[in-house]
């Protein structure tokens, strides 16, 4: 198969901007470790209290989610501007921009709901709270609505 110029320029610039999200997914998981590390040492120490720990654990979780998400990008365009990923599981499967925007959604509720959670669980007093969760919420539906009606 014979490439263009112009079909080559775009996968070359694709394939920049693949290699520069999966970088940063990699950066954040590796600072996601390094707050898992942390996290232990307070545990294992005794150094924080339970809302603490409970907030720190939430927050690392949220982190290894975020550079999940930028790699399930990053393999999403490389599946659909460069080369096809073979074996990959069904749910992975790139066949179109609107499949990673679903995929992409469906990954950012499932952040902000551990988001969320970890207001709540650590929350002291006040409505704010309730502020918080009804902008959860709206955000949930609106984006829910955008996939099942795309």
């Amino acid at each position: 198969m014979k490439y263009q110029p112009l079909g080559i320029l775009l996968k070359i610039i694709a394939l920049t901007g693949v290699v520069a999200i999966a970088a940063l997914a990699i950066a954040v998981e590796f600072y996601a470790i390094t707050d898992i590390v942390n996290v232990f040492k307070h545990i294992a120490t005794g150094y924080s209290e339970e809302n603490t720990i409970i907030k720190d654990c939430l927050k690392a979780l949220d982190l290894v989610l975020l550079g999940v998400i930028f790699f399930t990008v990053a393999m999403g365009l490389f599946e659909l501007y460069i080369a096809k990923i073979k074996n990959l599981p069904s749910w992975l499967v790139i066949e179109n921009l609107d499949d990673l925007k679903s995929l992409l959604i469906k990954m950012v509720i499932f952040v902000m709901a551990v988001s969320i959670t970890g207001r709540i669980v650590t929350y002291t007093s006040g409505v704010n709270i309730l502020y918080v969760g009804a902008a959860f919420a709206i955000v949930t539906i609106s984006l829910t609505y955008f996939i099942k009606n795309k």
